[in-house]
């Protein structure tokens, strides 16, 4: 039985001035060698098909961007499309799950994620779904609103091409006899390292925006001097309750309301396990050896694993 830290400091830091302010943001790689379904994911996310379930916190916003014209009306052709056709050893999508002020009205939510969102995949027009949860408790009250967002790295050029095509190796003497460029972007620690900081500009500047005295900082407590005391631990029965993918809402009859941080993390581990949920389906299905080689060049940048969430700021 796996046991989770309980520490009242956020993953990769996030220093609060008040509790509306909490920062967490984590990455994840979703590769369909190792198991991955994207098109699992992108229901769970947006609470379709199988997770369009009552008992479940809602998706009170979804949208999705940049995606080719024969998935412009409907994001799940895409992402299904992923499953069918990306290569054996490839990505199908990085992920991104981050909390929300709560202290923000939805509208703001909305237009914070939909900035981070554009902020990460604007520049190569990068496909993407995000869907933000309201995190609701049992009696109906927003004690965790958070967002996950899906980025496939394929680059919407401009080029017409079917499903297959697109998933296709790049030409870079034939754009258009190829597939859809793939983007080198989520690479390395660099990258990594801005993106959390530019979450928490954004996230401040609506904060002061609504004359909200609360702000985040992506950096831990020890690069910003803070000295904290270790966390403590909670016991197997929580944890067995996430390793049974129960809702982060019934986690919270096992910590405490105000620890937000084991129920960030008990999405992520969700989130992961629907990702597992593809594991031996789709076409060109192989072993582990077979990803390899991008695991090894992940490694090398310092870049994501499909497991791993990445807190450069511990």
């Amino acid at each position: 039985m796996e046991w989770f830290e309980r520490n009242h400091d956020v993953p990769g830091g996030g220093h609060a001035r008040s509790s509306g302010g909490c920062y967490h943001l984590s990455f994840r790689s979703g590769s369909r060698a190792r198991g991955s379904c994207a098109s699992a994911a992108h229901d769970y996310i947006t609470r379709s098909e199988e997770y369009d379930d009552p008992d479940r916190d809602a998706a009170i916003f979804v949208e999705s961007d940049h995606m080719p014209e024969w998935a412009d009306d409907e994001a799940r052709e895409y992402w299904d499309a992923a499953d069918v056709y990306e290569r054996a050893n490839g990505r199908l999508y990085v992920s991104a799950d981050f909390a929300l002020p709560r202290d923000l009205d939805t509208e703001d939510q909305v237009a914070l994620a939909h900035a981070f969102a554009q902020e990460l995949t604007d520049r190569e027009r990068l496909p993407y779904t995000l869907a933000i949860h309201s995190g609701q408790n049992a009696d109906g009250r927003e004690h965790n609103p958070h967002a996950h967002l899906m980025i496939s790295e394929r680059q919407n050029d401009g080029i017409a091409r079917t499903r297959e095509q697109w998933f296709r190796r790049t030409n870079r003497t034939h754009p258009d006899h190829g597939g859809a460029p793939k983007s080198r972007t989520f690479h390395g620690r660099e990258w990594m390292e801005h993106a959390r900081e530019r979450w928490a500009e954004l996230t401040n500047t609506m904060l002061e925006r609504n004359g909200r005295p609360e702000r985040v900082d992506h950096r831990s407590y020890e690069r910003q001097g803070i000295d904290r005391e270790p966390g403590h631990h909670y016991g197997p029965a929580a944890a067995h309750m996430v390793a049974r993918g129960l809702d982060h809402d019934r986690l919270d009859e096992a910590v405490t309301r105000e620890d937000r941080r084991e129920l960030v993390t008990a999405i992520d581990r969700e989130v992961a396990k629907v990702e597992d949920s593809g594991r031996g389906g789709g076409r060109g299905m192989t072993g582990h050896d077979d990803a390899e080689p991008e695991r090894q060049r992940d490694r090398d940048r310092g870049g994501p694993d499909r497991l791993d969430d990445w807190h450069p700021g511990r």
